[in-house]
């Protein structure tokens, strides 16, 4: 029985654990990102505004560019 709380508490073990944290926290930008790229295109699109340019930017960007093509005025004309 203290052969297994030894080995959990290996060094190694711990750093395979923090190894597999920081994978899936990297998925979890990686999805992130992706989304906030997919939304910024779509409302850059509806905008009148360049999608791939905009799903470029929230690619990288996510929430910054998110905030800057919600914010952004729609370069279409209302015809009455």
């Amino acid at each position: 029985m203290t052969h297994l709380a030894l080995l959990a508490t290996h060094p190694q073990h711990l750093e395979s654990a923090g190894f597999i944290l920081r994978g899936i926290k990297g998925l979890f930008v990686a999805v992130g990102s992706i989304i906030a790229a997919i939304l910024c295109a779509i409302i850059a699109k509806t905008k009148g505004r360049s999608a791939l340019l905009f799903g470029i930017l929230g690619l990288f960007f996510s929430i910054l560019t998110l905030i800057v093509v919600l914010v952004l005025p729609s370069r279409r004309h209302n015809r009455i």
